[in-house]
C-alpha cells in the first residue's frame, strides 16, 4: 500500500487518542484547532507578546513533551562574534535569578567584578604586543573574581531540579538557522515546566560564562581534530564567500577568545524574545490548561523589535573550486553546489534528486558506485544544508581501495550527467515520496520528536504543517523537473570539491641525479 494513502488513515485512526473533547474545558478566544484530517489536530494560540503556542494531545501515556524553538542560529552571529548562539545554548542551563543562586543580589555584584576583570584581560590579549606580566596579573584577577562569585552558585541546580521531577530527553541544539530546547516530563509537571522555562528565558543569568567559553573553545579544537568535521567546515568556507552560512556552528576560535559576557547578554536580549519563539507541547495535556498556564507564566515576557536579518547575499559562483585537506585519515571527499533555497520551487526537484541519487540501497549511487562499479565505500547526497537562505547541495563519498578519489569523483559526475539526460523513473520518484512519508509517520510516534518538529517548522519555516506540505509539493515534481534541476545547478561553474588526503612527505623527493 502506498504510504500517501496510509498517512491520513493513520491520523484518523489515532484521532480519538490524540484529542479529548474540549467542550468541558473551552478554549479561549483566539485559539484554533486544526480540523483537516490530513493533519494532526494541533491547537494553536498566540500570546499578546508574540509567543506562539502549539499543542497536540496524545493520551497514550501520562507524559508531556516540550520544545521551544527560536529563530536564531549561527547565521545570526554578529561579525567577529561567531559562536555566540551556540555558547548561549550552553549558558541557558546555568540557571536564573532564582535558580542556581544562594543570593542573587550579592552574586550580581560578584558577577560584575568577573566581567570587569575579564574585559580587562581580553583587551590586553587583543593588543598587537600584549604585556605578558600584566596579562598574567589580569588572569589572576579574573580567577580571584570567579572564585568570589562561586560562593553564591548552587551548582547545576537547574538540571538537577528537572532530574528530580522525572525528566527525560533534556537537551538543546544550535543549528545554522535556529536553536531549540526540549524535555519530556510526567504530565502532572506541566505547571512546573511552565514556571521553570519562563524563568529560564525571562531571568537568565550567564554565570560561569568564561569557564563555559573555555569548554566551547576545547570543543572547537576537538572538532577541528576530526577529519570529516574539518572537511565539512572547509567545504562551507570555500564554497561560500560572503553569506554568514560560512561560519562554523561552534564559531571561529579567535572570536571565541574575544567576546565577552556582555556581548552574550546583548545578543540574548536581541533574539531571545517571545516574538521570536514557538513553544510546542505534545502529550497527555488539556490545551485550555496549557494556554492558561502559558498566559500565567509567559505573558509578562517582554517582546522587542528583532534585528535586521537581511544578510549579505552570496554572489553567484562562476568557477570551479577545489582544495585538498591533508589529514592522517582514510581518503574521502565532499562536493557542494549552491542551491536556491526554499523560496524557489526548484528546491523540491532538488530534494527529489537527492533521494533518487542516494535514498537507500536501491538509489543510483549505491546501486552503481558501491555495488556496481565498487569504486566507493559509500556515496550520498543532501539537497540542502540549511533552510532560511540559499545554501548548499552537498555530496559525500569515499573511495574503495584500490580506487582513488579522482575515480570516485569521475563516477559521481557520470551519474550526474546521466540523470540530466535520463530522467528518473516514476518508480524512483514514488520511492522517494514513500521515504519522506515514512519518516513523517515515524516522527509522529515520538512526542518529543513531534514537539521539536512542530516548534521548528513554525518558527523557522513559518508553518507547523511544513513537513506535510513538503510532501504535497514533492508529489507534484515530474521526472523532467528533476533532470532540469540537475542541469541547472549541478554544473562545474557552481561546483566546489574537497579531498581528504594523507599528509605530504615531510621533504620533497629529490630529483633524479641530485647530490646526496
Amino acid at each position: 500500500m502506498r504510504l500517501s494513502f496510509l498517512l491520513p488513515c493513520f491520523l484518523l485512526f489515532t484521532q480519538a487518542s490524540y484529542a479529548k473533547d474540549t467542550q468541558g474545558n473551552a478554549l479561549p478566544p483566539g485559539a484554533a484547532v486544526e480540523t483537516d484530517p490530513e493533519y494532526p489536530p494541533v491547537v494553536s494560540y498566540t500570546l499578546k507578546n508574540g509567543l506562539k503556542l502549539l499543542i497536540l494531545e496524545k493520551h497514550f501515556a501520562p507524559t508531556l513533551s516540550y520544545s521551544i524553538a527560536f529563530k536564531v542560529g549561527n547565521v545570526d552571529s554578529p561579525k567577529g562574534k561567531t559562536g555566540l548562539p551556540h555558547l548561549f545554548e550552553h549558558m541557558a542551563f546555568k540557571g536564573t535569578q532564582t535558580i542556581g543562586t544562594k543570593d542573587y543580589k550579592k552574586e550580581k555584584l560578584a558577577l560584575d567584578k568577573v566581567e570587569a576583570a575579564a574585559q580587562a584581560m581580553i583587551a590586553e590579549e587583543r593588543k598587537p604586543a600584549p604585556d605578558k606580566a600584566r596579562l598574567e596579573t589580569l588572569k589572576q584577577a579574573l580567577a580571584a573574581a570567579e572564585k568570589e562569585a562561586d560562593a553564591f552558585i548552587v551548582k547545576d541546580e537547574f538540571t538537577q531540579l528537572y532530574k528530580n521531577f522525572g525528566q527525560s530527553g533534556l537537551n538543546a541544539a544550535t543549528a545554522a538557522d535556529y536553536t531549540f530546547y526540549m524535555i519530556s516530563l510526567p504530565a502532572n509537571r506541566l505547571e512546573t515546566l511552565m514556571a521553570m522555562e519562563s524563568d529560564r528565558f525571562k531571568k537568565a543569568v550567564l554565570r560561569e560564562f568564561y569557564r563555559e567559553r573555555s569548554v566551547v573553545m576545547e570543543e572547537k579544537r576537538m572538532y577541528d581534530a576530526k577529519p570529516e568535521s574539518a572537511l565539512g567546515e572547509l567545504l562551507g568556507t570555500t564554497a561560500l564567500s560572503a553569506h554568514p552560512y560560512r561560519y562554523p556552528i561552534v564559531g571561529w576560535l579567535d572570536d571565541l577568545k574575544s567576546f565577552t559576557r556582555t556581548d552574550a547578554e546583548v545578543f540574548f536580549r536581541q533574539f531571545y524574545v517571545p516574538n521570536n519563539a514557538t513553544l510546542a507541547i505534545v502529550g497527555d495535556v488539556d490545551p485550555a490548561e496549557v494556554i492558561r498556564l502559558a498566559e500565567k507564566y509567559f505573558a509578562d515576557w517582554k517582546p522587542s523589535d528583532l534585528p535586521d536579518t537581511n544578510y549579505t547575499q552570496e554572489p553567484q559562483q562562476n568557477s570551479e573550486k577545489r582544495f585538498d585537506l591533508f589529514f592522517k585519515a582514510n581518503p574521502s571527499m565532499r562536493l557542494a553546489f549552491h542551491n536556491p533555497g526554499f523560496s524557489s520551487p526548484d528546491m523540491y526537484a532538488l530534494m527529489m534528486l537527492s533521494e533518487v541519487l542516494s535514498g537507500g540501497k536501491t538509489a543510483r549511487f549505491y546501486r552503481n558506485l558501491v555495488e556496481g562499479k565498487q569504486v566507493a565505500l559509500y556515496a550520498a547526497a543532501g539537497s540542502h544544508t540549511s533552510s532560511r537562505y540559499p545554501s548548499l547541495f552537498v555530496m559525500v563519498a569515499a573511495p574503495k581501495a584500490p580506487h582513488t578519489l579522482e575515480e570516485v569523483e569521475a563516477a559521481i559526475w557520470e551519474e550526474i550527467e546521466r540523470i540530466k539526460a535520463e530522467p528518473p523513473t516514476a518508480w524512483e520518484l514514488e520511492r522517494a515520496i514513500n521515504s519522506h512519508e515514512a519518516d513523517l509517520v515515524k516522527n509522529l510516534e515520538s512526542s518529543l520528536e513531534t514537539a521539536q518538529n512542530l516548534s521548528i517548522s513554525q518558527q523557522v519555516m513559518g508553518d507547523w504543517k511544513f513537513d506535510w506540505k513538503t510532501i504535497d509539493a514533492l508529489r507534484k515534481v515530474k521526472p523532467e523537473d528533476v533532470s532540469a534541476a540537475a542541469a541547472k545547478y549541478l554544473v562545474r561553474s557552481n561546483y566546489t570539491v574537497g579531498f581528504i588526503r594523507p599528509p605530504l612527505a615531510a621533504k620533497p623527493a629529490q630529483a633524479k641525479g641530485a647530490a646526496k
